[in-house]
């Protein structure tokens, strides 16, 4: 009896420790916050998992109550000043990523998910040329044609009498970009009826699972561990999903073989694919050649975080103009880059202070504690921009609220040296995308209300109710 007992009672007492520990006695204790958030990791888990919040908008009225400041665990600190963004993502600092958020996609190597500076700054040297403003001039032609296609899937739709799904839309156009650019095949998103592709629908359902993953990491990687073939014959809908996704293998496989057997093929390319670059041993600082699990992890990694990203963006500014059709008559490109402050991401990019720590926000800040700042603290400061919540593109007009100062509070791409690298396909899609939309099409909400907007954080947007839905009525030439 005693011995069971003990089997009670010692784990008890050690949590109990580990609570006084971490709100007495650990090194963030004198930071400010819920005390709950200090003394244990479950509150997030409550907030997020439980709860299904996104704690980046409650972080907004924490920090009005705390200060610049917030602990928000026992080992994180979230920062709310725009300033400290720029030390916290400084091109100086050399912090790893932290773990618990970038090992949630499951691939184990990748140049998104890469934990330490030096294994992402050697695969970054091998992929920027890709991604340079030059190469997007070889580039352009094929974002020019996705979206077209676009174009015309959308006035297809409409000739039968339906609104669009705008974010599935979107997302099509990003998918079958990225896959294209980064393999040179894609799964043809952009044919599907209602851009409802299975794979566009499995990348979404995906999302609410995130946050669970990210807070259990023993179940994330027990999840992981499971063989692909019995996952896809437990997933719903799995008849349908399989096929895209082993198309997607398939893809890999098939231009990765074509490659190995005829180097010369990649000379017939009008661009650079993931396979001029990684497969080129004079292109790694090692000279070694990555094994085809990491060039898939790659190539997953590009494509999963170069599609939802710029399709969200696109959303946003719709949904925004939309409501002020006035706007189309007014501006060009201004359009394009308001919609990326308006970007739905609340996810804190953390980051762990290395070793010696750190000062941010005039604070001392102990090594190993993990940092990190939502983008959306930056794009929503009144600090920086006035009327903060206010879609007013002509902020950015020359001459108005200083925009060459609101350049550097643009903080969509993150900033420092890790941060995203497909910034040009990016805007080139931005560019193309929205000029598509604006010039060929008159468009109108359908019924879409603000609670069909609120998203949920789950490491990317994820939007629970309706989507944008408009109709597009193609212009008359």
């Amino acid at each position: 009896m005693v011995s069971l007992w003990l089997w009670v009672l010692v784990p008890v007492l050690l949590a109990v420790g580990q609570v006084f520990y971490n709100v007495f006695l650990h090194p963030l204790a004198k930071f400010p916050g819920p005390v709950l958030a200090g003394a244990m990791s479950w509150w997030k888990v409550w907030k997020e998992v439980v709860m299904k919040e996104t704690l980046a908008q409650e972080l907004f009225i924490l920090h009005n109550k705390y200060g610049d400041i917030v602990r928000v665990g026992p080992n994180e600190l979230h920062f709310g000043k725009p300033s400290a963004f720029h030390e916290i993502y400084s091109g100086s600092r050399r912090g790893d990523k932290d773990p618990d958020l970038y090992g949630v996609p499951g691939f184990k190597s990748g140049s998104f998910v890469f934990l330490k500076y030096h294994q992402a700054k050697e695969r970054r040297d091998v992929l920027l040329p890709m991604f340079s403003k030059k190469a997007m001039e070889n580039v352009e032609a094929l974002v020019w044609r996705n979206a077209t296609h676009l174009a015309s899937s959308i006035a297809k739709m409409d000739s039968a009498k339906a609104s669009i799904d705008l974010l599935y839309a979107f997302r099509s156009f990003t998918l079958d970009t990225i896959m294209s650019f980064t393999f040179g095949n894609c799964v043809d998103a952009l044919d599907a009826p209602a851009f409802s592709d299975p794979l566009i629908l499995a990348m979404d359902a995906t999302l609410p699972i995130l946050p669970f993953l990210k807070k259990f990491p023993t179940i994330r990687r027990m999840a992981y561990a499971i063989p692909a073939s019995l996952v896809m014959n437990l997933l719903p809908n799995s008849e349908k999903l399989a096929p895209r996704l082993y198309l997607v293998r398939d893809i890999v496989h098939r231009e990765l073989q074509t490659v190995l057997h005829n180097p010369e093929k990649l000379d017939d390319a009008p661009h650079q694919t993931i396979f001029h670059r990684m497969l080129d041993a004079k292109a790694h600082k090692s000279k070694v050649v990555p094994n085809l699990s990491e060039l898939h992890d790659e190539g997953f990694t590009l494509i999963f975080a170069g599609a939802n990203t710029v399709a969200d963006t696109m959303l946003m500014g719709h949904y925004n103009m939309l409501q002020h059709p006035q706007l189309l008559a007014q501006l060009k490109q201004e359009l394009a880059i308001e919609s990326l402050r308006f970007i739905p991401s609340g996810v804190s990019l953390t980051r762990v202070i290395p070793p010696g720590g750190a000062v941010i926000a005039g604070k001392t800040i102990p090594a190993g504690t993990v940092v990190g700042m939502a983008i959306l603290h930056v794009h929503m400061s009144e600090e920086v921009f006035k009327d903060a919540y206010t879609y007013k593109p002509e902020r950015w007009l020359t001459g108005t609220q200083g925009s060459k100062e609101l350049d550097q509070w643009l903080v969509a791409f993150s900033r420092g040296p890790r941060m995203c690298f497909g910034v040009n396909l990016a805007w080139a899609e931005l560019y193309v995308a929205f000029a598509t939309m604006i010039r060929n099409f008159d468009m109108t909400l359908d019924g879409t209300t603000p609670e069909d907007m609120e998203w949920r954080e789950c490491i990317a947007a994820y939007y629970p109710n309706r989507h944008l839905h408009a109709w597009c009525q193609p212009v008359e030439s």
